[in-house]
């Protein structure tokens, strides 16, 4: 195959719009501008309603578990197994188009790209001063059902944690008519309580989103019973708005790019690494130089990934029906894409693994963070849960005797 121009790749993605394509695999559903669902390349369960990891954003998709994304050509590639040229084959190949109409199409290509830039540019730039303005109303923790819910986990919040809480928190899912619109829709309000809001930080330390949790403190373990009204589903009760990538939680520590901290102590769930800051503590360790970060998802902790591996057990049947492996984040790190900063005063950096995810993916995030941060005077070290656990778990075992 000759190598195709970008008006041949632009006409093959208009032709099978991504959505369209990975709705063949997985059932998605809207959330605000973007679709999301569960990802048809790493989830286990492809029809369900409540998975948010995989996102479709125009032209373009992304996972968060897989730390990966692209157009529609990568998606096929990715599912199905195949070779650049086999997924253009599957998607009914390449147009062929003369030189006057591959002009045209560049010129129309370039000015697409760039409103579609600028939009996105300043929808993010909204969103997160919409987000900020949250976070700047919600109330100190102390003292609120958000603080009662770390209890019944076993946990203390740290004063100078990026941890807030808001009393009526609005739980969106699905859409429904906007009576102020006629013909249009809007996010659908199914649930209003109280929820833990943690900051995230952005590569750039800059404020970036918020994770919200969703909290009972009637119910075990704190966490509020959310439901779909239509299927009776339980839904997730930890959501991400704005934006996460190269992002973390502050929860405990120095903070910030002129803070000179001496270790970090970093995992994906923000429960998990304060079990591990409240079992130091209670060892009598100074943590004064100590930075504790959630990484908020798995994709993050390890950052984004150079290239997919086979999973040594997890397979998956492709179009014709042979079992092929299930490809996964490798263990090399994109060196081009941002990660979590580290100060450069640290001089270790422990990486958390829970022992109830998923080994293999946790792994390779490990070492991905691993060969991300390498430098000379820099101990990396990871430090796992035993497995069907986490460090949580750890905690309120001891916790209970």
């Amino acid at each position: 195959m000759a190598r195709l121009s970008e008006a041949q790749l632009d006409e093959i993605r208009a032709r099978h719009p991504v959505a369209e394509v990975a709705g063949r695999w997985v059932t998605l559903r809207r959330s605000g501008s973007k679709l999301i669902g569960p990802c048809p390349i790493c989830s286990d369960n492809r029809q369900s309603r409540t998975a948010g990891r995989f996102e479709v954003d125009g032209d373009r998709w992304v996972c968060a578990v897989c730390a990966d994304g692209g157009d529609v050509i990568r998606l096929v590639q990715r599912v199905q197994g195949l070779d650049f040229r086999a997924a253009v084959a599957c998607l009914g190949g390449a147009e062929v188009l003369d030189p006057e109409e591959e002009r045209r199409r560049q010129v129309e290509r370039e000015r697409r790209r760039a409103r579609r830039e600028r939009t996105a540019a300043i929808m993010r730039e909204r969103e997160r001063e919409r987000l900020f303005r949250l976070w700047q109303g919600a109330e100190p923790i102390r003292g609120t059902a958000a603080e009662e819910y770390l209890r019944l986990r076993g946990l203390r919040p740290p004063p100078d944690g990026r941890l807030r809480a808001a009393r009526e928190m609005p739980y969106y899912h699905g859409e429904e008519p906007d009576p102020r619109r006629p013909g249009k829709t809007r996010q659908r309000v199914i649930y209003t309580g109280p929820a833990m809001l943690a900051g995230i930080v952005g590569p750039d330390w800059r404020f970036a989103g918020l994770h919200i949790t969703w909290v009972d403190p009637s119910r075990p373990k704190g966490k509020a019973l959310i439901v779909d009204p239509e299927t009776g589903e339980v839904l997730k009760v930890k959501k991400v708005r704005g934006s996460k990538r190269g992002g973390h939680i502050h929860l405990a520590g120095p903070f910030g790019p002129q803070a000179r901290p001496r270790r970090v102590i970093r995992g994906e769930g923000i429960e998990t690494v304060l079990s591990v800051r409240q079992a130091l503590l209670a060892q009598g360790e100074d943590l004064s130089a100590t930075v504790f970060q959630s990484s908020i998802d798995l994709g993050n902790l390890g950052g984004q990934h150079a290239g997919t591996v086979p999973h040594p057990a997890l397979t998956r049947a492709d179009r014709a029906g042979r079992e092929r492996s299930v490809l996964v984040p490798g263990p090399v790190p994109d060196m081009s894409q941002p990660g979590i900063p580290l100060q450069d005063s640290v001089t270790e950096l422990v990486q958390l693994g829970d022992g109830d995810s998923e080994r293999f993916l946790t792994e390779c995030a490990l070492l991905r963070g691993a060969a991300r941060y390498a430098r000379p005077g820099l101990t990396i070290r990871n430090a796992w849960a035993p497995e069907g656990a986490d460090f949580n778990d750890l905690l309120l075992e001891e916790v209970a005797g």
